[in-house]
C-alpha cells in the first residue's frame, strides 16, 4: 500500500491525521476520542490488491455526533483511493453487539458523501454462531476488475452464509 500523503490529507481532514505505523493512522476529535483508522493487507478473497479497514475507539470514550469525526473518516478513505486502487474490506465489530448500529452509520456517511457515485459499496449479512456479522467491500467505480470484484466477493459471502456450523 502507498502510504498515504499526510500533508494533503490534514489539507481537507477537520481533524489533524497523523502516522502511527504502517498503514496505520489516528486522529482525536474534539470531544478527546482517539481513533485509530488501518490498513492491513487482506487475503481472505483476493491473493492481493485488498485491505481491511478498520476504525477503533482506542480510549473507549463515548463518541457524541460528530461531523468531523464523519468528514476526516471520509478524507482519510478518499485519500487511500487516490493513491491506492485497490479494494477496502471491512467487518464490523461484534465484541458489544452494536454491528448493526456500525453498519447503519457507515453506510449513512456514505450516502451523505458528496461523490459517493465514484465508489460501489457491497454489504452483506452472516449470521454465524447465533450473531449478525456485517461485512463489505468498498470499490472505485472506475475500478476495471469491479463486476469480477463484486462477483467474487459474493460467491465467498454465500460460501459463508452456507458453511454449516
Amino acid at each position: 500500500m502507498t502510504p498515504l500523503d499526510l500533508n494533503r490529507l490534514n489539507v481537507y481532514s477537520p481533524y489533524s491525521v497523523w502516522n502511527i505505523a504502517d498503514g496505520v493512522y489516528a486522529f482525536k476529535t474534539n470531544h478527546g476520542v482517539l481513533y485509530r483508522i488501518y490498513f492491513l493487507p487482506d487475503q481472505t478473497i483476493w491473493q492481493s490488491g485488498a485491505y481491511e479497514f478498520g476504525l477503533v475507539n482506542d480510549n473507549k470514550k463515548p463518541s457524541p455526533a460528530d461531523r468531523h469525526l464523519r468528514a476526516t473518516v471520509i478524507c482519510i478513505i478518499e485519500e487511500f483511493f487516490r493513491l491506492n486502487p485497490d479494494i477496502l474490506l471491512y467487518q464490523c465489530e461484534t465484541g458489544d453487539n452494536r454491528q448493526a448500529t456500525r453498519d447503519r452509520l457507515f453506510l449513512r456517511w456514505f450516502k451523505e458523501y458528496a461523490h459517493n457515485d465514484r465508489y460501489v459499496i457491497k454489504i452483506a449479512k452472516v449470521i454465524a454462531e447465533g450473531i449478525d456479522n456485517y461485512a463489505a467491500i468498498i470499490v472505485q467505480r472506475s475500478n476495471p476488475h469491479l463486476n469480477s470484484i463484486i462477483h467474487d466477493f459474493d460467491q465467498f459471502i454465500g460460501l459463508l452464509q452456507n458453511k454449516p456450523f
